[in-house]
């Protein structure tokens, strides 16, 4: 099973919607799709799951109280499945961390077999115990990067930490990286844009995620982009950006 890690230390980048987007992308074209939320904002648990319902979270994995296969449930969309997170999850940082805690997903994620095609994790926007825990149960890294300065001045910082991750997951195959909140009207989009693709080269995705308000408004209502405007733009980059991920997880 490939296991993709979405990560990025700057928040508001479309993280959690590109986890969601994704996932149910692959889930429409008939994948069995596991989407893990170990960010304690739990966003993407809010925006598919009564939040208010949930018996079991990721934080019970990290305090070896269950399974991973004992927090996932179902989803309104068919194929697509989440082990999802509660703010209760914070806490675990406060815990001791030992080596155990970082390999709790890489050692979790094997017991599922065959049941899922795919895994997503939708980490937290910060490069700590959740996010490395997750880079070190990944086959594959995608970094969503928004064009300002402040967004790619930062991802030194994140490939280090995927260095890092290397020691602990020799299985960790690459990172690739995508725009997202592109806006082409402004200079310094395009600008920034232009700096990106000559940084990143082949690393870095065709497809750009554009600004569109169809996106936040599904978020909103709770439904992923397809369910809630299946012909906007934000529909159809992701769309787009899916199509692209899976050949470079199919291939890499």
């Amino acid at each position: 099973m490939k296991v993709l890690c979405i990560a990025q230390q700057k928040g508001g980048v479309c993280k959690t919607t590109t986890a969601l987007s994704l996932s149910a992308a692959w889930a429409l074209e008939g994948r069995r799709v596991l989407m893990i939320d170990v960010d304690p904002q739990a966003n993407l648990t809010r925006n598919i799951v009564e939040y208010e319902k949930l018996k079991f979270d990721v934080s019970m994995i990290y305090a070896g109280k269950k399974k991973l296969s004992q927090t996932i449930v179902g989803t309104s969309s068919p194929n697509l499945f989440i082990a999802p997170a509660r703010t209760s999850l914070s806490r675990v940082e406060n815990l001791e961390r030992s080596l155990s805690t970082y390999n709790t997903l890489k050692r979790e994620l094997p017991k599922l077999g065959s049941d899922y095609d795919l895994a997503v994790i939708d980490t937290p926007p910060s490069l700590g115990i959740f996010t490395v825990s997750a880079l070190i149960a990944a086959t594959h890294v995608l970094v969503p990067v928004q064009p300002t300065f402040f967004c790619q001045e930062g991802l030194g910082d994140l490939n280090q930490t995927i260095i890092e991750a290397r020691e602990s997951n020799a299985g960790l195959a690459s990172v690739r990286y995508f725009m997202t909140l592109f806006d082409k009207r402004t200079v310094i989009s395009q600008d920034i844009a232009q700096l990106l693709r000559d940084r990143l080269g082949k690393s870095l995705f065709a497809t750009a995620i554009r600004r569109n308000v169809a996106i936040e408004e599904s978020q909103y209502a709770q439904k992923t982009i397809f369910e809630y405007a299946p012909k906007s733009p934000g529909a159809d980059d992701f769309r787009a950006l899916s199509r692209e991920v899976a050949a470079w997880l199919e291939n890499d």
